[in-house]
């Protein structure tokens, strides 16, 4: 049975999209709620209908990025099939976070942008979510010394949060991010592999 979409659902959808573009242009501190809720078409205290304060927006806001990137790593894994080349996965993984960092959304630029800057309490709060993420990429690496295809002298959760830390910074908000991604792509796999 098909679920039919509430307007509520609709509506809120489209207030964290215009979220998410608004915190990836402007961060945590310099976003707007009167700006988000011109692009979703909403005035500004229809928003609490929705979202009853702002951090309960960004919130919701980082969940949404965070599910969307994890979703996009584990798809484009998961894709690879199982007599494939062990080298394809991580190829795979670098492929999918970089899509979904460069999607044509700004749900996980809107993370990059605002996790650094976020109140102690909203970080706390959103470690549990980057967790479920940072997990994925760390069956990925250890799935790959299994297989000899990731470097075994290093401490994996240190690599694990190097790559991403790497991937990240190729962000659309970063000024030097019209780089070649098939040039990080290349670098990432060949700075992991033994």
């Amino acid at each position: 049975m098909e679920e039919i979409e509430t307007k509520a659902t609709r509506t809120r959808r489209r207030i964290l999209a215009a979220a998410a573009h608004e915190f990836a242009q402007h961060g945590y501190g310099g976003a707007s709620l009167r700006r988000i809720a011109d692009a979703a078409d909403l005035k500004v205290g229809s928003l609490g209908f929705h979202f009853a304060t702002k951090d309960e927006l960004v919130a919701a806001t980082l969940r949404d990025g965070v599910d969307s990137a994890r979703e996009a790593l584990s798809s484009a894994v998961d894709a690879v099939p199982a007599d494939a080349d062990p080298t394809d996965r991580l190829y795979a993984a670098v492929r999918g976070h970089l899509r979904a960092l460069h999607a044509s959304d700004d749900r996980a630029s809107s993370v990059v942008r605002m996790v650094d800057t976020l109140p102690a309490d909203l970080r706390a709060d959103h470690v549990a979510h980057e967790r479920r993420f940072a997990r994925v990429w760390l069956d990925v690496l250890t799935r790959g010394q299994r297989e000899d295809v990731v470097r075994d002298d290093v401490d994996i959760r240190v690599l694990r949060d190097l790559v991403v830390g790497a991937l990240n910074s190729t962000s659309t908000t970063n000024p030097q991010a019209n780089r070649d991604l098939d040039a990080v792509v290349e670098t990432v796999v060949r700075v992991v592999a033994p």
